[in-house]
């Protein structure tokens, strides 16, 4: 946690030297729009809008995958239930395996 707390105020520390270091007023131009500000302000700005639009492109595969990581714990806690089930000897005919022509037995 120490290491932590000293990695941020190291952190801050640099970000405040570039922010002075780099005061000089820069144009920015998008599309109709044109604004003059520290060249430290645009970079953090930049890179603020690019943190947003990363995270934002990866929520879709996060939802995704908690779903089909929930999907599958219920899977393993159903197939835990017939295993205890199976070791009982109480096997229920829905998740017995019937001998179809097709099937091997033994």
């Amino acid at each position: 946690m120490r290491a932590l707390v000293a990695l941020a105020l190291i952190l801050a520390l640099l970000v405040t030297i570039f922010a002075v270091q780099n005061n000089a007023d820069t144009p920015v131009k998008f599309l109709v729009w044109s604004v003059r500000g520290s060249a430290a302000l645009v970079l953090m700005i930049t890179l603020s809008v690019g943190i947003v639009v990363g995270v934002l492109l990866m929520i879709p595969g996060s939802v995704r995958n908690r779903l089909k990581v929930g999907e599958l714990n219920r899977q393993v806690r159903s197939l835990e239930h017939d295993l205890l089930a199976a070791k009982a000897g109480a096997v229920s005919p829905s998740t017995a395996v019937a001998d179809t022509p097709g099937s091997r037995s033994g």
